[in-house]
């Protein structure tokens, strides 16, 4: 039978406002990989508003390399949302397979002990992340889903979920 706590989270919190970054430097992590649509920003919006300017400037201020790593297939997207908070990007990575990743170790110059995944998709970013044995953190999404076959995704993630105790 298939081990259901690959897909365990070491954190499960409300919103990436509610996430202890001092707790995460604590641990030794110095990276911060986070996913964009309906973790920062909701999936059907491109406003990126001062508060979460700043809260990924604070971020910096603190010592922290941050990278936007993100599924969408509209790149253009991505490098936008990456322009105006100045942070480097990966799009269409795939996620949860590790190419994307490696690949964000590698311009972090960092090790996976010493990085934490943050997003709002059980089956990509936090499978992902714990394939790759990062701390994983996941948050509810901003907006609810209105794809079919996204609600299926969510449904199956909230049964996931129960299962795990969370």
């Amino acid at each position: 039978m298939f081990d259901l706590g690959i897909l365990r989270p070491n954190q499960y919190l409300d919103s990436i406002q509610n996430i202890d970054f001092a707790g995460l430097k604590e641990k030794g992590i110095k990276g911060l990989l986070f996913d964009i649509d309906d973790t920062i920003i909701a999936r059907r919006s491109d406003v990126i508003g001062p508060m979460l300017f700043n809260f990924f400037e604070n971020l910096k201020d603190q010592g922290f390399s941050v990278l936007l790593l993100s599924n969408n297939f509209n790149p253009g997207r991505v490098e936008r949302a990456a322009n105006e908070l100045k942070l480097p990007f990966l799009a269409t990575v795939f996620k949860p397979l590790s190419f994307g990743y490696k690949k964000a170790l590698r311009i972090l110059n960092l090790h996976s002990p010493e990085v934490a995944v943050i997003g709002d998709q059980l089956f990509m970013d936090i499978l992902g992340g714990n394939r790759m044995e990062m701390h994983t953190v996941l948050v509810k999404p901003i907006s609810r889903e209105i794809a079919w076959y996204r609600k299926i995704m969510r449904f199956a993630e909230q049964w996931v979920l129960s299962r795990l105790a969370l």
